[in-house]
């Protein structure tokens, strides 16, 4: 068969670190693999029988929304009601579409392209961890409900995108969406590929889940000598960190810290601290470590739990937030809000002397202790080739 596997939003590689063991899977099952995925160093080493297309281009809205506070927010800050740059855009992926001929594509992340493929042939599968696809309902869940937002502004923004994607549906002669949330019902299958405690949405069912997997490769963790606690800091500059930092070096615990992007962390990179210069493979550091320190990505947050360690949680943006509140909420961990140095040296404080918050971490592990994600792999490409057989 042939598979076309898309990642059109987002800029994280927890995305690509899904699509290319898929990927590489169904290329060794015989498949027409390709990938249409925004332009990455990691698809370097792909086997050469996987074409690679950029996605088509799209546009940022002159007057995007700060802090989106739903899809519709992040679909408006995408420019999709634009009217015209949502039909040029369209028009670009049914181009691609006619160059593939796909009998299946994979979605992740990928709004404008499962609205492009709306009437077109192929079947339609959506992959992710849930975030990207929201429920149904009208209005979609205020995901900054804590926040004091404009109700008038949040549904005027749902209104206009919905106007934008049915003025779209009409010309493509398809049916018009009773809400935003509808086109991500418009698949033929759904595979959340996270745990139900951690979905995003938690109230509204609406796909199967399937756990997580990743081809992030990364060095083996090498800890700092001696008999302390072990604590994985996987973090981001930001203001703070240096107060974390040095409030990490006064403690009698060692840690292990990989930061993203451009930080010199030289004169912390001493005694019961080491800093890695590169990425560290994140299941020994998990197998290794006592707790983690994680701006609560959804596969380093789901790699400590399913390994029974508590996390503190320091989320940047709204999808890292949920996932530190579902830690929260099962008891296996505690989320502080960036810049606050008083909670992140209480939250620490928490972790490493409330035995609690380690039993709720190993109570997750213990339920998903079957979780195999090289099987999940292997199923998934057996339900993708039960797809499109139902067609022939």
């Amino acid at each position: 068969m042939r598979v076309l596997l898309v990642w059109e939003y987002g800029g994280a590689l927890g995305h690509l670190a899904r699509l290319r063991p898929l990927a590489r899977r169904l290329n060794a099952a015989g498949h027409d693999v390709t990938l249409a995925l925004r332009s990455s160093p990691h698809i370097a080493d792909l086997p050469k029988e996987i074409r690679v297309l950029p996605v088509p281009p799209g546009q940022i809205a002159p007057d995007a929304i700060r802090e989106p506070v739903s899809m519709a927010d992040v679909l408006y800050n995408q420019a999709t009601s634009d009217r015209r740059a949502l039909a040029s855009q369209v028009r670009a992926w049914h181009g691609l579409f006619d160059l593939v001929r796909p009998d299946v594509v994979v979605l992740d992340h990928s709004p404008v392209a499962l609205l492009a493929l709306q009437g077109y042939p192929a079947k339609k599968v959506l992959l992710g961890t849930g975030f990207a696809c929201p429920p149904a309902v009208k209005p979609l869940p205020d995901l900054r409900a804590w926040q004091n937002h404009y109700p008038d502004r949040i549904r005027a923004t749902e209104q206009r995108v919905l106007d934008s994607l049915n003025a779209q549906l009409i010309q493509q002669h398809q049916a018009e969406l009773e809400c935003v949330g509808q086109l991500f019902e418009r698949t033929d299958a759904n595979f959340l590929t996270t745990f139900p405690e951690l979905d995003h949405y938690p109230d509204h069912p609406r796909g199967e889940y399937w756990g997580t997997w990743s081809d992030l490769a990364g060095q083996p963790p090498v800890w700092p000598e001696g008999d302390e606690p072990r604590i994985f800091a996987y973090l981001k500059p930001h203001r703070a960190l240096p107060e974390l930092l040095d409030h990490l070096g006064g403690l009698p615990v060692r840690t292990l810290a990989y930061i993203g992007g451009r930080f010199n962390g030289q004169r912390w990179n001493k005694g019961r601290i080491r800093i890695s210069a590169q990425p560290l493979d994140i299941e020994q550091v998990a197998r290794q470590c006592d707790l983690a320190i994680l701006h609560a990505g959804h596969g380093a947050t789901a790699a400590m739990l399913l390994a029974g360690r508590p996390v503190l949680q320091i989320p940047i943006h709204i999808e890292q937030y949920h996932n530190a509140e579902r830690t929260t909420g099962l008891g296996a961990g505690v989320h502080v809000m960036l810049g606050d140095v008083d909670g992140f040296r209480a939250g620490l404080e928490r972790i490493l002397n409330e035995p609690g918050l380690s039993e709720g971490a190993q109570a997750f592990a213990r339920r998903h202790a079957d979780h195999d994600p090289e099987a999940r792999l292997e199923q998934l490409v057996v339900r993708l080739e039960r797809l499109v057989s139902a067609n022939h």
